[in-house]
């Protein structure tokens, strides 16, 4: 046990910091729409669950907000957007947790579902 524990105890630095902590430090992008929070949701769902990365699709999950609200993420919560309900609309704040070129592919997907 003590060998397991030891090969794992490098890797932890490697690890992916929790939702929690990226909200903590803010937001990649907020942006607005015009659609209630579930339509947003619902279409940035689709296309992330569809969109396709090094010829495979990662998927991504759809869940309730803590109060009010959505989360959609992919796996390891590497890029993950809350929307909530903002006046007639919503608004969705992008978060990144691993910045690159799957963070951008990602935005664009969210933006055209605005």
């Amino acid at each position: 046990m003590a060998v397991f524990t030891s090969l794992l105890a490098p890797l932890a630095g490697c690890m992916a910091p929790t939702m929690n902590k990226a909200r903590q430090e803010g937001p990649y992008r907020v942006l607005t729409s015009q659609k209630s929070d579930a339509a947003l949701a619902k279409c940035v769902h689709y296309e992330w669950q569809n969109q396709p990365i090094f010829g495979g699709t990662p998927g991504a999950t759809l869940q309730p907000g803590r109060d009010t609200g959505y989360t959609v993420f992919t796996e390891g919560s590497q890029y993950f957007v809350d929307i909530q309900p903002k006046g007639s609309g919503s608004e969705a704040k992008y978060y990144v947790v691993v910045g690159n070129w799957i963070a951008n592919k990602r935005l664009t997907a969210l933006q055209g579902c605005l």
